[in-house]
């Protein structure tokens, strides 16, 4: 007669239950998966173009900022220049 002990039936169990969390986990995951799908196919067109101006807004916007970061390291330079011209005693 072969023996159970308390600690193996455990082990069994905490496996089981380890598997039906993983298996519920995947069909909840597959769940938003398809709910996104749904959501994209679903889209009018007027919603996709919508996104694309937005994109098309944020690149502008990315390139708008690049342009101001440049300018403003040109006005430090500047300021820089004036503060070292006007600092000398002898540019006077």
């Amino acid at each position: 007669m072969a023996k159970f002990k308390l600690k193996d039936q455990l082990a069994g169990i905490a496996a089981l239950i380890a598997a039906i969390v993983a298996i519920g986990g995947g069909f909840v995951k597959y769940g938003e998966i398809t709910t996104k799908l749904d959501a994209l196919s679903n889209q009018t067109p007027e919603q996709a173009e919508e996104v694309a101006t937005n994109t098309d807004n944020i690149i502008d916007n990315q390139q708008n900022i690049k342009i101001i970061q440049k300018e403003m390291e040109l006005l430090k330079i500047q300021m820089q220049e004036i503060k070292v011209s006007v600092s000398n005693p002898l540019s006077q």
